[in-house]
């Protein structure tokens, strides 16, 4: 079949193939091409044999995914009966490359499979899967760029049959963390039935399972070092998604790898051609005998505080830039200074010489009399005396002072309300007078069942005293991504009353949920059917947004929005009307920033009011 597609040949009349290029897979051969119409390079990979149309469908359903870590199909067809895919152009080393110098760092490893996990996981909501992870298909680009290829392609090429999802995202999450261990060790830890190639060292395997990574690089960190031998060992433990594994990684850092080795190679040359040449220049300079000129001595100027150099004048000297105190003229008016001449800013130089400045009078004035005498001083008026006395007026204003008049008042109402609490306390209570007579007549007392039946007293109407605020009887975390919920393991903590202790979510690269969901919410449910007017929420951050209704969390967008705000310490969430609920949803769709500047939620309490 290759006599039909080699160098020179125009695939669809459109893509000219130029080089041949590696590939791992039975019946495929890879090309660097040129799109003749759009004057662009590209990546065809021609399909000899095999199951060539799963592979074509599965690269039509692969070009619907779009994400920038992914490689993108640009094209699909058949040509003379031979199928073929267009793709971009991949630039930079594969992992399999990478690992032939020796093992990553862990922060890198980290990186590479991270973001290689994020990019699968958006192919996942897609309802697209790889299930032919290796390290020949995760490319590294110079300028630290992820890209994994052959996404479903490779997988329908190599005949994987796919199952129901949560099968075949599982086998995706456990192929990255083979990747992981790539990464960390340099080797490959493949599976009993595995049928991929791949030019990568095998790992050591220990009953069954491959060994810890850190027992082969002793620098592997503990949870990476764990994720790996739980993910791979026996049981079925371990991230079933890669969005899981995105959750366990992040967060990550830059990625500082990817110079193909040509690169290398030429920046290595380059360096040693430098180097020759500075060696060379070395030893003529040596043979001619002349020292090499070594560059001169920095100057060093003295600084001087200003502040210190004030300090140092002489007593009684004027600081610099500050004019002598001006003479006061005879018969001027006193505290009134005349200003016989202007000082410019040159002369603060003449501080230097220990006088004070030369006044500097224009041409255009009469030279200045001589200052007048200090006696003459004592025609006038003396310091000690006030010229601005002030004169009391002969007889001061009576102003009226109302205090007597306000006890007379007090006094007389006292003794009013004392003549009354007599005649209240020495009157008879039941006192009649008989008809036709003045005497008065003492009501005899009644047996108790002739007693006349007491007045109905009326009504006093209370008002209802304030009931205790709705209870929480339960609290639970939901994602619409998935059923079973974020960090379940300790929400209770956000309702146990303790301050001190809180839940928290899921740490994120972006307060978008790194684009992987829209959001994610708490649901509390209450003791009973209650009258809800508000709930405050304590967070540990800054930041981000929080929707309230009285829903479900199977339904966290659906009824009314009764409150919504950014995230504070406390945050009061006060409803416009209160309303009847027995469950209540926090709905958070942007992620706060901690103390330490990672967007995650960290509840310490809720209360609803």
């Amino acid at each position: 079949m290759t006599e039909e597609v080699g160098r020179g040949t125009v695939l669809a009349g459109r893509y000219r193939v130029v080089d041949p290029l590696p590939s791992d897979l039975d019946g495929v051969s890879v090309w660097r091409a040129t799109d003749q119409i759009l004057d662009r390079p590209v990546r065809v990979r021609v399909l000899q044999s095999g199951a060539v149309a799963p592979a074509l469908d599965a690269a039509r359903r692969a070009a619907l995914v779009t994400d920038s870590r992914l490689v993108r199909v640009l094209d699909v067809g058949m040509h003379e009966g031979v199928g073929y895919v267009v793709s971009e152009q991949i630039t930079g080393a594969s992992l399999a490359q990478l690992v032939e110098r020796g093992a990553l760092t862990p922060d890198q490893a980290r990186a590479v499979v991270g973001e290689a996990a994020a990019a699968l996981e958006v192919a996942r909501r897609r309802g697209v899967h790889h299930l032919a992870l290796r390290p020949s298909v995760v490319h590294v680009s110079a300028d630290g760029r992820v890209l994994v290829s052959g996404l479903a392609i490779d997988a329908a090429l190599l005949g994987t049959a796919q199952s129901d999802a949560r099968a075949t995202s599982r086998t995706d999450a456990v192929d990255l963390v083979r990747l992981l261990y790539t990464g960390l060790t340099g080797r490959w830890p493949a599976g009993r039935d595995d049928v991929r190639s791949t030019t990568v060292q095998p790992a050591p395997v220990l009953d069954g399972a491959p060994v810890p990574p850190a027992e082969i690089s002793p620098g592997v960190p503990n949870d990476l070092d764990t994720l790996c031998a739980v993910t791979l060992g026996p049981h079925e433990d371990g991230p079933h998604a890669p969005g899981d594994l995105v959750h366990e990684l992040e967060p990550w850092g830059e990625i500082r790898i990817g110079r193909t080795a040509d690169e290398t190679d030429g920046r290595a040359g380059a360096a040693g051609a430098v180097a020759a040449g500075a060696a060379a220049a070395g030893a003529a300079a040596g043979v001619a005998g002349d020292e090499p000129e070594r560059p001169a001595a920095p100057v060093r100027v003295a600084r001087q505080s200003v502040r210190s150099a004030f300090d140092e004048l002489p007593a009684g000297t004027p600081r610099p830039g500050t004019p002598p105190p001006a003479t006061p003229s005879r018969g001027g008016i006193p505290g009134r200074v005349e200003r016989t001449g202007v000082l410019p800013v040159g002369a603060a130089g003449a501080a230097g010489t220990g006088g004070p400045p030369p006044p500097v009078v224009p041409a255009s004035l009469p030279p200045l009399s001589p200052a007048p005498e200090p006696d003459l001083w004592d025609d006038g008026i003396g310091f000690a005396d006030d010229p601005f006395a002030f004169v009391e007026d002969e007889e001061p204003r009576r102003r009226f002072d109302p205090t007597a008049l306000v006890l007379v008042l007090v006094g007389v109402a006292v003794l009013v309300g004392l003549v009354f609490a007599a005649r209240a306390l020495f009157t008879s209570p039941v006192a009649d007078r008989e008809p036709g007579t003045g005497q008065t007549t003492q009501q005899e007392p009644t047996e108790p069942d002739e007693a006349a039946p007491p007045a109905a007293e009326e009504p006093v109407e209370e008002e209802p005293a304030a009931g205790p605020p709705p209870a929480i009887a339960s609290i639970r975390t939901f994602d619409p991504t998935n059923p079973e919920g974020e960090r379940v393991e300790n929400v209770e903590l956000a309702i146990d009353g303790d301050p001190s202790t809180f839940w928290f979510s899921y740490t994120y690269n972006r307060p978008d949920f790194g684009g992987l969901k829209e959001g994610m919410g708490l649901e509390l449910t209450l003791a009973a059917e209650s009258t809800v007017s508000g709930v405050t929420l304590n967070v540990n951050g800054t930041g981000g947004n929080v929707e309230v209704r009285a829903t479900t969390g199977a339904t966290p967008t659906e009824g009314e929005l009764l409150a919504s705000s950014t995230l504070s310490q406390t945050t009061d969430l006060t409803f416009a009307q209160p309303v009847q609920a027995s469950t209540i949803v926090l709905y958070f769709t942007e992620l706060p920033t901690n103390a330490a500047g990672q967007f995650r939620i960290e509840v310490t309490e809720i209360t609803v009011s």
